[in-house]
């Protein structure tokens, strides 16, 4: 039997930084919300048995998504940071659809909806022991600014440095418990794989896709829509 794999959606943010009334995963993107092609990159993958979507308390929008009422489609509260959101959907996952805490799970930004399927294969075919990322390298020279203000203090190597992207690919429950315990340390993690790292996990790097990039701003947006065209 092959592996099939849930996926967590976190879509519960407000995206202020795109500087618009309505949340960003919900903005149009030629015809369809950002949420919707973002779940579309999954929804016919016969190796993904379900996908989480965690969406706000007060969503407004998530009930005129066109994938809302899908069969493999099935969204829960999230909470106000991202990680809280991921934690719901895997307790979600653990409680309401049987899923052991040894099964993998992706977790993949609402925000990230040009994923190539075949960055997707390649993040699902892995079989490493501690997770694996998708992530690229990076091309431009990075410079650390000084402590407090705009100067630079140092050129860090960038033959040693990755742009991550997702999916992250990691068991449901150590998952759970990495996300739990930085919580619990007050500890700052962006992503899944800052929390797994913390516990000792030294996740794989997959080389992942430029069209794989999140889409934060105004700009973004715009390159999006010419992807598409």
């Amino acid at each position: 039997m092959s592996k099939k794999f849930w996926v967590v959606i976190p879509a519960a943010g407000v995206g202020r930084r795109m500087q618009s009334d309505c949340p960003k995963q919900y903005l149009d993107i030629s015809g369809k919300t950002v949420l919707d092609r973002t779940i579309s990159v999954f929804i016919e993958r016969k190796d993904i048995e379900g996908i989480a979507v965690g969406i706000g308390a007060n969503d407004a929008y998530w009930q005129d998504s066109i994938w809302a009422e899908h069969s493999n489609v099935h969204s829960y509260v999230g909470g106000s940071e991202r990680s809280e959101t991921v934690q719901n959907g895997l307790s979600f996952l653990l409680d309401q659809h049987g899923v052991t805490p040894h099964q993998s799970v992706l977790v993949h930004d609402a925000a990230r909806p040009l994923l190539p399927q075949t960055a997707l294969d390649k993040i699902l075919s892995h079989d490493g022991k501690f997770g694996c990322i998708l992530a690229l390298p990076c091309r431009d020279t990075i410079k650390q600014q000084q402590q407090g203000n705009a100067t630079i203090h140092s050129t860090l190597d960038r033959r040693l440095l990755w742009q991550a992207q997702t999916p992250q690919c990691f068991p449901v429950g150590a998952l759970k418990k990495a996300l739990e315990q930085a919580v619990q340390d007050g500890a700052l993690i962006t992503d899944e794989s800052s929390a797994m790292e913390r516990l000792g996990w030294q996740p794989a790097l997959i080389e992942g896709d430029v069209l794989n990039f999140k889409i934060t701003s105004p700009d973004d947006l715009m390159l999006a829509r010419a992807v598409l065209r």
